[in-house]
Order: structure tokens, then sequence, then C-alpha cells
């Protein structure tokens, strides 16, 4: 085999290796465009357009995942959180270490769990998807570490379970990564104090009480100090 059939072998390998591992390269372009074109539509609240538009991409491509989660999006926007989970489920399937899916499938989770709660008031399962709302971002998290976004969610996810310790380590690493990132000082506020409030009460008097017991025995050592130099 001469050199140059050598360059073109390699380069058909790698071309076929992009191609399997970017489905998205993949994409024949009028799906594209119908993506771009719902991804829009969804920014500027036209959700019937962006669901067509979505539709459109997804029947040109089956596989696209990326069209299959925007789908996911609106309608959890629209609240037909069943469709929701459904779409989600669909663009999981097929590519479950999808960042942005997992953290649109954690918030989906949670509108169903609030509806549970609020609505329905079952708490039995809104607790059930409360914690799989978690693991969606725990995941999200897991893949990529410094994603903001994942990292809010996760601790809004922790601080709705009542695990404020955990909740503000989120909140702190959000703050590291991006210290104007809207709203997340207000979380971490919040979450301290509900953590403080959640505190057993002999936690919160205990410090005082050690102080005061040790002066008093402080004292009292002194005095009898002083005493026994008298005599």
């Amino acid at each position: 085999m001469t050199s140059g059939n050598v360059i073109g072998a390699l380069i058909l390998a790698l071309a076929f290796t992009f191609l399997i591992f970017s489905p998205g390269a993949a994409y024949v372009a009028d799906a594209t465009t119908l993506y771009s074109q719902g991804q829009a539509a969804t920014t500027t609240k036209n959700y019937t357009e962006a669901l067509a538009a979505y539709n459109g991409a997804i029947a040109l491509e089956p596989t696209y995942f990326e069209a299959w989660n925007g789908m996911a999006d609106v309608l959890n926007r629209q609240k037909q959180y069943a469709a929701a989970l459904a779409a989600s489920n669909q663009s999981m399937a097929i590519n479950p270490d999808y960042v942005e899916g997992l953290i649109n499938r954690g918030q989906i989770l949670y509108s169903i769990g609030y509806q549970y709660e609020d609505v329905a008031r079952d708490m039995t399962n809104a607790t059930l998807l409360y914690n799989a709302q978690l693991e969606a971002f725990q995941r999200a998290v897991a893949l990529d570490p410094k994603n903001t976004v994942a990292l809010f969610n996760e601790g809004f996810a922790y601080g709705g379970l009542k695990r404020f310790d955990e909740a503000i380590a989120d909140f702190n690493k959000v703050k590291a990564i991006n210290p104007d990132y809207p709203q997340n000082e207000q979380y971490l506020k919040r979450a301290s104090e509900l953590r403080d409030e959640a505190a057993p009460a002999y936690t919160k008097y205990i410090l005082p009480i050690g102080i005061g017991v040790a002066i008093i025995i402080g004292g009292a050592i002194l005095i009898l100090g002083l005493r026994m130099k008298k005599e």
C-alpha cells in the first residue's frame, strides 16, 4: 500500500470514528436547520412553532437526541409533563450521557413531583420524583463537574430534600465558578438559614451554655485559689 493510500485510509477511519461518536455531525442539513429554528422559537416562547420544528427534525432524523430534548423542554414549559417526560426518555435512551438532557430531565421530574406535592398532596410519590430529579442532576454533575447549571440545580434539589449541607456545598461551588450566577447568592443564604432553623435546639445553645459554664467554673477556681492564698 502506498503512503497516499495509507493516509487516505486513516482519513476515512477518522471520519468514520467522528460520525460514530458525534451523532450530531451525521444529521442531514434540513434536520439541523429545523432544530435551530426550534431553539429560536423556544427562546421567543413561540412554543407551537418550536414543537413543529423539533417534530420535523425528528421525522428526518429519529435519533436526533438534542431535538427530542428540545421537545421535552417545550412540553415541560407548556405543563404537558407526561409528554415531556416521554420525550426526555427518548432523548436519554439515545444518549444517556447528554448533560443538557439530564438537566432538563431533572427539571421535568421536579415539575411532576411538585404537582404531586402541591395539587395531589401525595408526598410519597412527590418524594420519589424529587429523588429521581436529584439523581439526574447528580449524573449531570458527575459528567461535567464545572457545569454551573447542573450544580445549581443539584443544590436546589438537595435543599428541597432538606439536605442543606450538600445544598450549601453546591451553591458555594457555583459561586466559586461564577460569582454572578443568577439567584445563587439568594439560595445560598436561604439554605444556610433553613439549616440553622432545622438544627436541634440543644445544638443552638450548647456553645453559649458551654462558655457560661466555663466562666462559672473558672471563677470558682479563681475564688478558691484566692482563699487558699489567704489561709
